[in-house]
């Protein structure tokens, strides 16, 4: 198990307070998934996970008899353990009882498309302006675009990450140690990338919260 996550040799007999903060997520999940636990949960279990690792861990749990729920921004890894999606919408929390690829479906092209064309209420007559200058508005506003900005960053990197996870998958990659230790490079650098945009969008979306 200790091989699957990475450690070998000299380094499984390594004392825990000299390991990384990677190294100690790898021990943390290797643990877990050797427990007879029959519920698990998981807070963004792949962010200190190479490639091979996320996959060790996918297969581990697409394997194991319990139930465990998983919250992450990670989508390859969703899309491969979720069977049932739990999302936020309108400050409330919402079940779609599927997988992920179904769940971004319905979302794109069912949810969407029907709020769209949804039936029209009335609207209320509109409020008189403040004559004076809303701050709260325009810091609101600026978020907001801030936080668009943040989200196209996040698909542009997820698009990226999931592009290099199948190129590391082909027998062409596994065969070439040197290619695969360059595309692992790859994949480290745009994960943290995408670690940083996650942590910006929820700073971000806080900040917008707080302004009611």
């Amino acid at each position: 198990m200790l091989g699957c996550f990475l450690f070998s040799d000299e380094d499984v007999f390594k004392k825990i307070k000299v390991l990384s903060g990677g190294e100690k997520s790898r021990v943390a999940l290797a643990k877990t998934l050797i427990s007879e636990a029959n519920f698990l949960l998981l807070d963004e279990p792949t962010n200190h996970l190479d490639f091979i690792s996320e996959n060790i861990l996918i297969q581990a749990l697409q394997q194991y008899k319990g139930s465990f729920v998983v919250v992450s921004h990670n989508r390859h890894f969703i899309s491969q353990v979720a069977n049932k999606i739990w999302y936020i919408e309108g400050k409330q929390i919402k079940e779609y009882p599927g997988t992920f690829e179904e769940y971004d479906y319905w979302r794109k092209n069912v949810a969407a498309p029907a709020q769209e064309v949804g039936p029209t209420k009335e609207k209320p007559a509109p409020k008189p302006k403040p004559k004076k200058t809303d701050d709260s508005g325009k810091r609101r506003k600026a978020l907001e675009q801030q936080l668009k900005a943040v989200e196209e960053k996040i698909d542009s990197l997820e698009q990226g990450k999931a592009g290099l996870e199948k190129e590391m998958a082909t027998p062409g990659a596994f065969g070439d140690y040197e290619k695969l230790k360059a595309l692992q490079g790859e994949f480290n650098g745009i994960t943290r990338q995408l670690n940083e945009a996650n942590a910006k969008w929820g700073q971000l979306a806080e900040e917008i919260d707080s302004l009611g």
